[in-house]
């Protein structure tokens, strides 16, 4: 108690709102692990390559039979998608995420929007939250496959990102784009 003021005790409800202390909410990792979770139900493959297009094109990988290819996408990253879709008015708009050589570790990924599948691309959605589009080239998804997409929020931004790629060693760099390939 302060000098020179009484204490007076009122029930909570006598107290104006604007009066009542205020509490701040802050997520502690262990909720924030919860807020990760794979959703109930496996991501959905809507399509992938045709192996003549790989040939025609001569692209060098191995394509990925569709009952192997994998891609999780978190509640949050799909509802981030559907609302992008939402704003732009647009069902096929869509993250594209690629794999490219390049960063402190030796792979980086670049993640754009996207407008269009392209032929060689694998198309992902979330089993539930819809439009949750995610396109990923044959050659990248050779070495996301089994990757975990995500969308964080930030004081310093907000952005999508790849967790838990079992083809990478170690968590990468502090960034969260670079990352050393397992050998």
């Amino acid at each position: 108690m302060r000098r020179g003021y009484p204490r007076i005790a009122l029930p909570l409800r006598a107290i104006p709102i604007a009066t009542r202390a205020r509490s701040l909410a802050t997520s502690r990792p262990r909720r924030a692990a919860v807020a990760t979770k794979p959703p109930s139900q496996p991501t959905i493959l809507l399509s992938s390559p045709s192996p003549e297009y790989i040939e025609q094109e001569e692209i060098d990988v191995d394509l990925l039979p569709p009952d192997q290819a994998q891609i999780v996408i978190t509640d949050r990253a799909a509802e981030q998608l559907r609302s992008i879709s939402a704003r732009e008015a647009d069902p096929g708009a869509a993250l594209r995420i690629a794999v490219e050589s390049g960063g402190c570790h030796g792979y980086q990924y670049k993640m754009e929007l996207a407008k269009s599948r392209a032929l060689d691309d694998y198309h992902f959605s979330h089993p539930i939250v819809k439009p949750s589009n995610i396109l990923v080239d044959a050659v990248s998804l050779s070495l996301l496959n089994g990757s975990t997409i995500d969308y964080a929020t930030e004081l310093i931004g907000s952005s999508f990102r790849v967790l838990e790629n079992p083809h990478a060693k170690g968590s990468g760099c502090g960034c969260g784009v670079s990352w050393e390939l397992k050998t």
